[in-house]
């Protein structure tokens, strides 16, 4: 029972719209997060990178070296960057630790370290750290660091964290999940255009013809009963609704899956004999007619059938 009450929920034209906004809401809120992480992390990435080729000219200008090649800055790993020289030459720490505060400063990032080593050894020579308000370290100054090929690395404890996926994976996210909301919405709207609720059925039924003929029965949709002859047979309102769908289909099988969710659809959980037993009820009401039967196709629906017991005699 509580396979078929969830079959059909998820079956619902509801449902499926539900679902579909859920989705789109996802695919747009993931998108949106994404571009806007990475596009932080570029900017940053853009910013410390001028930075830092900032403080390898300015460092250079002070030792007197106006001609050499600065080469692109290196970003080793999130939030390290690396600098090299082309020439060897002079530095002074004193003169080192305020450049590069200067210009990182106008990066917006603020604790970092900073280590210079020597080009073919990875031995530290000198470094610092900048971890405001009271945690900052810097050691050694005063004392010139001798003429030598240097390589200076940034690294910064607060630079944003990178997006896990990359822009090509997080666009075919969004546009797969994005496809499977239109279809859905597609899908709950023709529902709902071409499967009317079984209220609707009754009711388009009730204006073209509120009295149908089924067998030797006359079928009053309007009051809700069955006449023959003199014999008037009140219905339910289930009774009704299962015998509209199921005259519908006459001679033709009604899945069990499409009564319950067109007679129950509002009525949420259903017990797991509901169905039979409106079913029962209704044979009863029409054994009058003994031309007129409701067959059970095992495990799948109903057929309303009328079966000529003379000619087959």
């Amino acid at each position: 029972m509580r396979v078929n009450f969830f079959r059909t929920v998820f079956r619902a034209p509801r449902f499926k719209l539900f679902a579909a906004i859920v989705i789109s809401l996802c695919a747009i809120l993931f998108l949106t997060a994404f571009i806007t992480d990475r596009s932080e992390g570029e900017i940053y990435s853009k910013r410390v990178n001028i930075a830092v080729r900032a403080i390898g000219h300015d460092l250079l200008l002070r030792a007197g070296d106006s001609t050499s090649v600065i080469p692109p800055v290196i970003e080793k790993a999130k939030g390290v960057f690396l600098l090299k020289f082309e020439n060897e030459f002079v530095f002074h720490p004193d003169i080192l630790v305020p450049i590069v505060q200067q210009f990182l400063a106008k990066t917006g990032l603020s604790r970092y370290t900073v280590t210079v080593y020597k080009c073919h050894n990875p031995a530290i020579v000198y470094g610092f750290e900048i971890n405001p308000p009271h945690n900052s370290i810097k050691s050694c100054q005063g004392r010139s660091q001798p003429k030598a090929c240097y390589n200076i690395e940034i690294a910064f404890a607060d630079f944003p964290d990178p997006t896990v996926l990359n822009s090509q994976i997080a666009l075919m996210i969004s546009g797969i999940i994005s496809v499977l909301a239109v279809v859905l919405i597609s899908t709950s709207l023709q529902s709902k255009k071409s499967m009317p609720s079984a209220e609707q059925n009754v009711s388009i039924q009730n204006e073209s013809n509120p009295v149908l003929t089924i067998g030797r029965f006359e079928f009053d949709t309007t009051h809700q009963r069955l006449r023959i002859g003199e014999e008037a047979i009140s219905l339910t309102d289930k009774e009704c609704r299962i015998l509209t769908l199921l005259n519908r289909n006459i001679g033709r099988l009604t899945l069990r899956d499409e009564l319950i969710q067109e007679v129950w659809t509002d009525d949420g959980v259903i017990t797991g004999r509901s169905l039979d037993m409106f079913i029962s009820k209704l044979r009863k009401k029409l054994s009058a007619d003994p031309d007129l039967r409701i067959t059970n196709i095992h495990g799948k629906g109903y057929k309303l059938e009328i079966v000529d017991n003379a000619g087959a005699a």
